[in-house]
């Protein structure tokens, strides 16, 4: 299978972005059996879209060939987009901030401690609508 999960850069460590499309990344992993590796680490070239952002980050991730996608958050149309061109959507636990390392979200995937998703999950703070800034983190994210 291959899964896209939207990623932001902390020092050298990838981590799940909280909102889905505005990720300033997206890795591109093949997993097989127990194992996998990251083939690639895309940018996003659509996170200063406004309008239809979404639609536009699920059209590249299929370009990839993911058929599966982890993420932190994410919202109503990129969600039922997803779905209904037939690919798997899983969230993680709620981490109340604490980013989730790459590696961590791969291995809540193989070893089947994630669920389908039945439903988007948007981050309050993370909001449009709000105005407010970006997520708080517990770790300060660059883009590099």
């Amino acid at each position: 299978m291959i899964v896209g999960l939207p990623v932001l850069k902390v020092g050298d460590r990838y981590y799940l972005s909280p909102h889905f499309g505005r990720a300033p990344y997206f890795a591109i992993v093949e997993v097989s059996g127990s194992g996998y590796r990251v083939r690639e680490v895309v940018e996003n070239q659509y996170i200063s879209h406004g309008h239809r952002r979404g639609a536009s980050v699920v059209s590249m991730l299929l370009l990839q060939g993911v058929n599966v996608v982890v993420a932190s958050g994410i919202g109503y149309r990129a969600f039922e987009r997803l779905r209904e061109l037939g690919v798997k959507v899983y969230l993680t636990p709620e981490t109340s901030g604490r980013l989730v390392p790459l590696e961590e979200a791969i291995e809540m995937l193989i070893s089947g401690k994630l669920e389908e998703a039945e439903e988007p999950r948007e981050h309050e703070e993370h909001s449009l609508r709000s105005g407010s800034p970006p997520h708080r983190f517990l770790v300060k994210p660059t883009v590099a």
